[in-house]
């Protein structure tokens, strides 16, 4: 198999007239704010500097066939050295990584098919990262990268479906300079991912998709053991365009078995209306939405607690992540109903500000820690996204969050906020 991939490589690089090479170097800075979220820990607010440097080089051997790699590290500077991301730390001991590096051949012998192998980001390509965006989320947005063999058929210009096939060991397996064993993942996983692109009407886009995930046992903390687990996800996202309004949604279905015997079967969704005013002055746009994820019920041996497969980031708000350690994971989207409102307005054209308001529940009364059963109110998320793009080179963006939370933590719970300022420039 290996001497197959090797000569399908090779023959396929050498169909070239001129190899071209293009390069660049990216830097990020960000400064985050932590207040509060850790408090009834015992830790003190956390406020460090994130600094992400990438260096990246691709080589075009033809209009269709290209290697590209990204080298890449995020050191971290804390400010304050008391909280819980910082533990008594100064600075990270970050690794420098392969963040991405793949081969990809488009329309393989004037084909259909396209084939891509390798480190790749899949950030963005499948929906809104429902089930689909980060394949990393044991270092937060320093990577996303998803190690896999990628194969698509084009039905025509506007139809495909991708055929996906990933292994991703728990810790990076590739040459890492400052190796410090960070853990990317919970466990060692593997699987197989079906994703179709249709386009059946002009105003109407389906996105109908299967996934297998495969897990190893692991421990999210000193108290709990998760057993190894088989499980499917099945769903489809739709958009539907009547301007000036948009309607989109998603809604898919899981089960699966647990080692030991346990089945797993949950259910997640969304949905949200979008109305424009493109004439009025700054061309707001108003949206409102519901999601809806299951939670586990304690009365039963049944998993019935959603999975977000590969969508542990801030898909609803970034304190939100930090508030799932008191469900036992953080970052795991699960046992949630919540409402969302929100306002964008375009203040030029190199500026978006986004306005939130986030009421949020869950489904389930769940056990947090040794404080008992709590009620269901998860709370009340406001938040502010001000985006500007100074020059094609460098762009920034102010993001603030307020968390009022309700009766589903402990009492002596304040509320919480989460600032983060980032410039990002682009060589």
């Amino acid at each position: 198999m290996k001497k197959v991939i090797f000569l399908f490589v090779f023959s396929s690089f050498f169909v070239f007239s001129e190899v071209k090479f293009e390069n660049g170097f990216d830097l990020r800075l960000r400064e985050e704010y932590l207040g509060n979220i850790f408090e009834p820990r015992g830790r003190e607010d956390d406020n460090y500097f994130r600094i992400k440097a990438s260096l990246w080089g691709k080589w075009n051997f033809n209009q269709n066939n290209t290697i590209f790699i990204r080298f890449s590290g995020e050191p971290r500077f804390y400010l304050e050295r008391d909280g819980l991301i910082a533990r008594n730390r100064y600075r990270s001991e970050d690794e420098f990584i392969f963040e991405n590096i793949y081969f990809e051949f488009k329309k393989i012998y004037n084909s259909k098919f396209d084939f891509k192998i390798g480190r790749q980001d899949f950030l963005y390509q499948y929906g809104e990262g429902f089930v689909i965006m980060d394949g990393t989320p044991g270092d937060g947005s320093r990577t996303f990268y998803f190690d896999a063999i990628k194969t698509t058929y084009h039905f025509n210009e506007k139809d495909s479906i991708d055929f996906i096939f990933y292994y991703h060991p728990k810790e990076d397996y590739m040459p890492v300079i400052n190796d410090n064993e960070k853990v990317l993942r919970n466990s060692n996983e593997r699987g197989i991912i079906i994703y179709g692109k249709l386009n059946p009407l002009k105003n109407l886009s389906l996105e109908p998709y299967y996934i297998f995930k495969h897990q190893e046992e692991y421990k999210p903390n000193p108290s709990e053991i998760i057993p190894e687990l088989d499980f499917n996800t099945i769903g489809i996202r739709n958009v539907y365009n009547f301007d000036p309004w948009k309607l989109r949604g998603e809604i898919a279905y899981q089960w699966g078995e647990y080692n030991g015997g346990n089945d797993k079967s949950a259910f997640g969704g969304y949905a949200f209306l979008t109305r424009s005013f493109k004439e009025a002055r700054f061309s707001p746009s108003i949206e409102i939405g519901y999601s809806y994820l299951s939670g586990d019920k304690p009365s039963t041996t049944k998993d019935e607690g959603w999975d977000p497969v590969f969508s542990r980031w801030p898909w609803w708000s970034e304190l939100m992540l930090y508030y799932y350690l008191y469900d036992g994971e953080i970052a795991k989207w699960t046992n949630l109903n919540g409402w969302r409102t929100s306002l964008n307005l375009n203040l030029s054209k190199n500026t978006i500000l986004s306005l939130y308001y986030n009421y949020l529940r869950a489904n389930e009364p769940k056990p947090v820690f040794n404080l008992g059963i709590k009620g269901k109110e998860r709370g009340h998320v406001p938040q502010l996204i001000l985006k500007h793009k100074f020059t094609d080179y460098l762009s920034s963006h102010l993001w603030i969050e307020y968390f009022i939370p309700g009766d589903y933590y402990p009492d002596n719970h304040k509320n919480s906020l989460f600032l983060r300022w980032e410039l990002s420039f682009k060589f």
